[in-house]
């Protein structure tokens, strides 16, 4: 169990670091679609609450990161932490916003089958 939410945590992680990457990469790059992270992956109710919790974990790993930078002052300026947050709160909350519509989704697939048990 702790291998699986230490995996899933080190996936979010590099998926966060990609997203931040690209988007210091080039302005027009940032302003395109985000990365889909479950496209072509089967539902699953339990593995997607270790994934909002990874994320979770991930975002509070890298806030951790940032003021420990800033703490040390190997920042030059505070723009650079301040960049850093900015970064960090939008790659957060486009997997948070792609956890939820798959949350909504298994929801509303849960919902149907109820539904349907119901009308039978």
């Amino acid at each position: 169990m702790r291998r699986t939410i230490y995996s899933l945590s080190v996936v979010l992680v590099a998926i966060m670091a990609w997203i931040l990457w690209t988007g210091t990469s080039d302005k027009s790059e940032s302003q395109s679609a985000p990365p889909q992270l479950y496209e072509g992956v089967p539902f699953d109710g339990h593995l997607l609450a270790l994934d909002r919790r990874a994320l979770d974990e991930a975002y509070h790993n890298q806030l951790l990161l940032l003021f420990s930078i800033w703490l040390k002052q190997q920042a030059v300026d505070a723009r650079q932490i301040t960049n850093g947050l900015q970064l960090t709160r939008r790659a957060y909350n486009q997997a948070a916003g792609q956890i939820a519509r798959r949350e909504q989704a298994l929801h509303d697939e849960e919902q149907q089958r109820q539904d349907k048990g119901k009308s039978q």
